[in-house]
């Protein structure tokens, strides 16, 4: 009897203990199924929204820029393309891949499963392409990679077979290729330039971006497939590039287990970029470019009353119409090799040679130690210590006056009045009318000239400040670096007396009207003297810049040549500066060339004056 009570005594712990054990599993299970469906419920619904749904985003077309007059700069063009749907060779596919594997059973030949279905899909594709290719006499192929690569990346978007068909290919395989088939002809819109090379440092270029759409309008809720869009890569076309491309659009598809379409949920139409009108003159810039002809260098036309780029010509130039939808390499390493990719306009630092006379010149005047009236005897050299100093500009053995200093280019006259003044003047004069900074043109990429100072001088480890320092710097020689832009911007604020002028890119881009500036800090009196020996540079029959001289027009303007080194080789820049008309200033130029051999003589009068006068003469005639 007490045996059968201890077995029904661990028989019944053995179920409590079984019981407990069901009771504790049940609300695993329970807690499981509560934690899967209440918990991670929106997990698993974004992860079904991810399997379930697909997105195609659809690029706006791109906004045009126009130039000052409404000529259209930049737009668009048609582009024909060849497309193959692969999602709609899915079945076909799959049957032609058994047939084959039925085949190799059957001959009990091994095979490996991709590189089998790597080749049907090729030869299938291949089979349709030969269609077009005997229609059009073209050469079209494909490779099972690339079509394999595609649709594991791309599934849903169409596979681009031709991407710049002509018209008329396009034209007769319209009526070849059948409507239910997978090849099918799109035409679409791709930048367009039709002035090809002109401005083109200005206007820039495009390149096709998949990655770039907004994913705040798009957030990354289900897999999104993207068609390339164009994205600025330099000039306007990357300054705005904010507003040129637009919105974006969208389709969302319901897709099958294959990955197939099955409906179309909902579509947002893609909304057109903003257009964008430049200040440049598209007659004024042609004209620039032509006068500039095969040299390398730049030239720029400033109005002088609302700081509006009227012309920004850089040589060499570029087809811009070559670069889009694609850049080739031959194109690339032509451009490259021709260093034809930066705008010497504004990203070019130059020695400025003597056009920094004026600054000098505006130094001399605020000192109080040179007067109008100074004049020096100019013996074609300058000692100092043991170095000596040339002047080449004028006949040697003649006394200069400071007018005739200016007009004639004088080196000795600056030489020995730069001994005057305190060595710091000509150097903050240069920092205070902007020399030293970027002039903030709304262009990328611009860079900034160089004003050298005592202390820089000191940390480069090139010594001491001395006085052949300061009087290199005099005649714009020395460390001395400057853009065109800046002595542009600096040649307008002289015509308007004031101390900085802001340029702008853009149509009425400083609202027409300058920001407040003070003036430039000098008497009525030493305003006047400095126009007036300007206007000599042009006038005077021994002025440097003759050769820019324009009848009935009254030209205020100073050359410059300076030196730099090439492949080791010394070389000579050749500058031009002026505004024009002298007594009520409207525009101002600069030009600057590049001289290409040792032995072509190049300077400023000979050769950028001259460039500088059929830049004027379009402008007023």
């Amino acid at each position: 009897m007490r045996e059968i009570t201890y077995f029904h005594r661990l028989r019944n712990g053995r179920i409590v203990k079984f019981y407990m054990a069901a009771v504790i599993i049940f609300c695993y299970l329970i807690g499981g199924i509560f934690y899967r469906q209440i918990v991670q419920y929106k997990f698993f619904q974004q992860k079904e929204t991810q399997q379930n749904l697909r997105r195609i985003i659809l690029p706006g077309t791109r906004g045009n820029i126009y130039d000052r007059n409404g000529i259209l700069l930049a737009g668009h063009r048609k582009l024909f393309s060849l497309n193959l749907h692969l999602d709609e060779l899915q079945s076909e596919f799959q049957r032609e891949y058994l047939r084959n594997v039925n085949d190799l059973n059957e001959r009990g030949v091994s095979f490996n499963p991709e590189e089998l279905r790597r080749s049907v899909r090729e030869n299938i594709v291949q089979k349709y392409l030969s269609t077009v290719n005997a229609a059009i006499g073209s050469s079209y192929e494909i490779s099972g990679k690339e079509i394999e690569k595609h649709l594991n990346q791309k599934f849903l978007l169409p596979m681009v077979l031709a991407d710049d068909i002509s018209q008329e290919d396009y034209e007769k395989l319209i009526y070849i290729l059948p409507r239910n088939s997978p090849l099918q002809l799109a035409v679409d819109e791709v930048r367009h330039y039709p002035h090809d090379s002109l401005a083109c440092h200005v206007i820039g270029y495009t390149v096709l971006d998949e990655n770039s759409h907004d994913t705040q309008i798009f957030p990354e809720k289900v897999r999104t497939f993207a068609i390339k869009r164009q994205v600025g890569k330099a000039g306007i076309e990357l300054a705005k590039d904010d507003i040129l491309h637009g919105v974006p659009g969208y389709k969302l598809w319901q897709v099958d287990t294959m990955g197939r379409n099955r409906e179309l949920l909902k579509s947002e139409e893609p909304k057109h970029g903003s257009s964008v009108m430049l200040s440049i003159d598209k007659n004024l810039q042609s004209a620039a470019e032509h006068a500039i002809e095969d040299n390398r260098g730049c030239a720029i036309v400033m109005s002088v009353r609302t700081g509006e780029i009227l012309a920004m010509a850089n040589k060499p130039s570029y087809n811009i119409n070559l670069l889009t939808p694609k850049i080739f390499h031959s194109v690339y390493d032509e451009i490259t090799a021709q260093q034809g990719w930066a705008n010497l306009a504004m990203q070019g630092k130059f020695p400025l040679g003597s056009v920094f006379k004026l600054v000098s010149a505006m130094a001399f005047l605020k000192s109080g130690e040179v007067l109008q009236t100074d004049s020096v005897f100019c013996s074609g050299v300058t000692e100092i210590g043991e170095r000596k100093f040339h002047c080449r500009n004028h006949q040697a053995g003649m006394t200069i006056t400071f007018g005739e200093a200016i007009a004639r280019s004088c080196n000795t006259f600056f030489y020995e009045n730069a001994k005057k003044v305190k060595k710091n003047r000509i150097i903050l004069e240069a920092v205070n009318l902007g020399f030293a900074e970027k002039t903030g043109i709304e262009l990328p990429y611009e860079g900034a000239g160089f004003v050298p100072t005592e202390e820089w001088k000191k940390s480069r480890g090139f010594g001491n400040w001395v006085l052949g320092d300061t009087i290199n710097l005099s005649i714009g020689q020395g460390y001395l670096l400057a853009t065109p832009l800046e002595v542009c911007c600096f040649t307008a604020s002289i015509a308007t007396n004031r101390l900085r002028t802001k340029p702008t890119i853009f149509f009425n881009g400083n609202k027409g009207l300058l920001p407040n500036e003070p003036n430039l800090g000098l008497s009525d009196s030493d305003y006047n003297f400095l126009v007036t020996s300007m206007f000599e540079v042009v006038d005077a029959k021994t002025g440097t810049g003759r050769r820019a001289k324009l009848d009935g027009l009254k030209i205020a303007g100073k050359t410059g040549t300076a030196q730099f080194f090439e492949h080791g080789q010394k070389r000579n820049l050749a500058w031009f500066t002026c505004f024009a008309p002298a007594d009520d200033p409207e525009i101002a130029v600069t030009v600057v060339v590049q001289e290409k051999n040792t032995n072509d003589s190049f300077w400023g009068g000979k050769n950028a004056a001259p460039i500088a006068k059929k830049i004027l003469a379009e402008y007023f005639h």
